[in-house]
């Protein structure tokens, strides 16, 4: 359960901060670009879910075999597929 929670937080950071990062201005200097990171709610958000499954994933790692979180782990690539598609509307 724990790790799937890391799993799924992963793959909503990774949604946030693609969210946030259409409304970060990349044309300024790197000042204002880290100013924008800074006050976005949800790019905040985001790598505050990033960190919260590092955690996750630490506890995973002392209480379970590396082969088994490994292997578990790679469900994110189809949840990421799936936000790509369904949230997005990207082309795979």
């Amino acid at each position: 359960m724990l790790l799937l929670g890391s799993v799924s937080m992963t793959v909503l950071a990774s949604t946030l901060l693609k969210i946030g990062g259409r409304h970060i201005n990349f044309e300024g200097s790197i000042t204002a670009i880290l100013l924008g990171y800074m006050t976005s709610p949800v790019i905040v958000a985001g790598f505050l879910s990033y960190a919260l499954a590092a955690l996750l994933w630490v506890y995973c790692l002392a209480e379970f075999d590396l082969s088994y979180v490994t292997f578990v782990s790679s469900i994110q690539y189809i949840m990421l597929l799936a936000v790509s598609i369904l949230v997005f509307q990207e082309q795979i």
